[in-house]
């Protein structure tokens, strides 16, 4: 299965920044990063024992119907 379209906030200067150094795009910079990630199966190694820290869940917001 593939993922696309994923949005996460992430550090623009340093992937800029990196990116430039190695003459790529941001994007395909990301994306050799994951393609690495996933094939050496490093995720274990990145988040140790403790696993995914839980975040807050977004607000919802719901819009007001006029009532008739």
């Amino acid at each position: 299965m593939t993922i696309k379209n994923i949005v996460i906030p992430l550090e623009v200067e340093y992937l800029q920044e990196a990116a430039k150094q190695r003459g790529v795009s941001r994007t395909r910079l990301v994306r050799a990063v994951m393609e690495k990630v996933v094939k050496e199966e490093l995720v274990a190694d990145i988040l140790g024992d403790s696993g995914v820290p839980a975040e807050a869940a977004p607000i919802r917001y719901r819009r007001f119907r006029a009532t008739q």
